[in-house]
Order: structure tokens, then C-alpha cells, then sequence
């Protein structure tokens, strides 16, 4: 007999997915654009990176409610830390 689809959790688990997908990416474009190389295993950044790859790939349909909000707990820390980072800077002109 199949589990009955839980729409709560489906909508739940989808923004989470878009929400971490976005915090890949501007990780992901900030690499880039710095033009670190992204098979540097001694690069926290690229290390970074493989652990989001890592985070994106685990069966969120698996998890219950209270594993859900840890992910989504830890996605919205990393995607604090993510804007610090990445965030630009003006070079002050004259100094």
C-alpha cells in the first residue's frame, strides 16, 4: 500500500529545494567569478561548494517534519554566511 502524498510536506520540501538550489548557485558564480578553480580540493570555498552538492542530493520525501526544519535551518545559515561572502565591495577610490 502507497504512503498518501502529504501536499504540506510536497510544497514544504519544493521551496526548500529552490531556497538551496539558489544558495548553490550564488556560491557556485562567486567561485566563478573569482576564477577559482573548482576541482581545488584545498580551497574552502570549493569545499563548500561540495558540501552543498552533498546537502542537495540527500531524499528530503524521506525525512520527517523536525528533519526538514534542521535543513532548512542549516540552508538558512549557509545562505547568511553565503551573502557575507560574496557580498561586494567598493574599492574606497583614492586609498
Amino acid at each position: 500500500m502507497e504512503k498518501p502524498l502529504n501536499y504540506e510536506q510536497t510544497f514544504k520540501i519544493e521551496l526548500l529545494n529552490e531556497f538551496s538550489n539558489g544558495v548553490y548557485a550564488r556560491l557556485l558564480n562567486f567561485i566563478l567569478k573569482n576564477g577559482i578553480d573548482k576541482n581545488d580540493s584545498n580551497n574552502f570555498y570549493v569545499n563548500l561548494l561540495q558540501q552543498f552538492s552533498e546537502m542537495l542530493h540527500i531524499n528530503l520525501f524521506k525525512m520527517t517534519n523536525v528533519e526538514l526544519d534542521n535543513v532548512k535551518a542549516y540552508w538558512d545559515n549557509m545562505n547568511n554566511y553565503i551573502k557575507g561572502i560574496t557580498k561586494e565591495r567598493n574599492p574606497v577610490e583614492g586609498s
